[in-house]
């Protein structure tokens, strides 16, 4: 192995990968280092993937690529202590929609991607942690990793949210507590029959839930589910500001998510053989680097804060994968002009300025501080249980919608013009 490469890629994620994938085919030598003993094996997310990216850049990879299930229920569930609250929607479209999503295991999508990295000549060095970038007269020139050191033209930092070293240098700043989650996931393992059977789906079919209310005891946050061939993972993100205001233990979370009788009845006589924890941004728009470039490097995927939230859905792995694209256009660009000053790495931020990533995250700019009402989380859940429960429930007086809805606000001291301004609230950020 040569001492000196054309780009040192910090970081064997998505947008690592990805960077290192397209400087390969642009016949730029990189070489990525994974702190962790395989690809993927430091990598915990959810469970979904979106699949556009993966139809435009990685021809036949729908063949390939480690899939649990195509995503072919989408539900949004509002749960109280008693009872849940339903929407579901499930798309008819077979197994080539270009629209799509899936479950995976991001370890197993991971080590795929580093497959296919290599494939196309470029290294990826395992058990390699970055302790250190090395300047030189203002430059990123190399790294040093296990007491060695390594040369490059360019560094890519693709860290991920864990910004040790981006803050060690001054790259970015840590990150605050209010815009950064702890999630917590435990994987159950079901048969597959058993899935198939209860939540109506076909072999190759998924669900995607999103879980708002009572198991994360009001905090604000919110719990995910998902189905994998013979697992179902399930957990919940929660604002690290949240954590040590409320004093709330997330492995607590996560067993009342557990054994809410929604979720119980799903996973009963399933066996627990995961339970792991991650890091999450959620400050939006407002925690992306504003110069996620400098000097000889750039910063893509989590590390620069390329984690899009709708409300309703968690885009991070496709958010990733492009940002790596994009970044191994602006490297190949600087480096056959034969530059490696910040002014021609600029051209990263510029590409990104025309990009899908920025788009989205201007478009959902508003939803961090939406999200920060606490009523989405404890009263709301509470009066939309409460009302439909006095509508279908049997008495000898019928109760209509409305006086019931207005009752259940009164008790929860929830006036007219504050669920108006809510709901105006909602409509700009969601």
């Amino acid at each position: 192995m040569s001492e000196k490469f054309d780009v040192i890629i910090i970081g064997g994620g998505p947008a690592g990968l990805s960077a290192a994938y397209f400087l390969a085919k642009k016949g730029i030598e990189a070489l990525v280092l994974e702190r962790g003993p395989e690809p993927g094996s430091k990598n915990v997310f959810g469970g979904r993937i979106y699949s556009y990216v993966f139809d435009k850049y990685f021809p036949g990879w729908r063949k390939e690529a480690p899939i649990e299930r195509w995503v072919r229920r989408e539900r949004l569930a509002i749960s109280c202590e008693d009872s849940t609250v339903t929407l579901e929607f499930r798309p008819h479209r077979g197994l080539d929609n270009k629209y799509d999503s899936f479950t995976a295991f991001l370890s197993k999508f991971v080590a795929w991607m580093a497959e296919k990295v290599e494939e196309e000549g470029a290294m990826v060095l395992t058990s390699s942690k970055v302790d250190e970038i090395i300047f030189k007269d203002g430059y990123a020139s190399g790294v040093k990793a296990g007491g060695e050191e390594l040369n490059a033209d360019y560094i890519v930092i693709a860290e991920g949210v864990n910004t040790l070293l981006s803050e060690k240098h001054g790259i970015r700043e840590r990150p605050k507590l209010e815009t950064t989650a702890l999630g917590v996931k435990e994987v159950i393992k079901v048969k597959k029959e058993i899935i198939n059977e209860r939540f109506g789906i076909d072999d190759w079919e998924g669900v995607a839930e999103f879980i708002l209310g009572y198991p994360l005891l009001g905090v604000a946050g919110g719990g995910f589910l998902y189905t994998m061939k013979e697992y179902v993972t399930l957990g919940a993100v929660v604002r690290l500001s949240e954590i040590r205001k409320r004093k709330v233990t997330m492995k607590d979370l996560a067993e009342l998510l557990r054994t809410h009788p929604a979720v119980k009845s799903l996973v009963k006589d399933g066996t627990l053989v995961e339970y792991s924890a991650h890091l999450t941004r959620e400050g939006g728009l407002l925690d992306v680097m504003d110069k996620p470039y400098g000097n000889g490097y750039v910063v893509v995927g989590d590390a620069a804060g390329f984690l899009l939230n709708t409300g309703f859905t968690i885009r991070g792995v496709d958010m990733a994968v492009e940002s790596g694209r994009i970044a191994a256009e602006a490297i190949a660009k600087a480096h056959e002009e034969g530059r490696r000053d910040e002014e021609a790495l600029s051209y990263y931020k510029e590409l990104l300025e025309r990009s899908i990533i920025m788009e989205n995250l201007k478009e959902f700019s508003k939803l961090p501080s939406f999200l920060e009402n606490e009523r989405l989380y404890n009263t709301y859940p509470k009066i939309i249980c409460e009302t439909l429960s006095a509508i279908y429930t049997t008495n000898e007086r019928a109760e209509r919608a409305y006086p019931a809805l207005r009752s259940s606000m009164k008790r929860h001291g929830v006036g007219l013009l504050t669920l108006i301004s809510d709901i105006l609230k909602a409509r700009g950020a969601i």
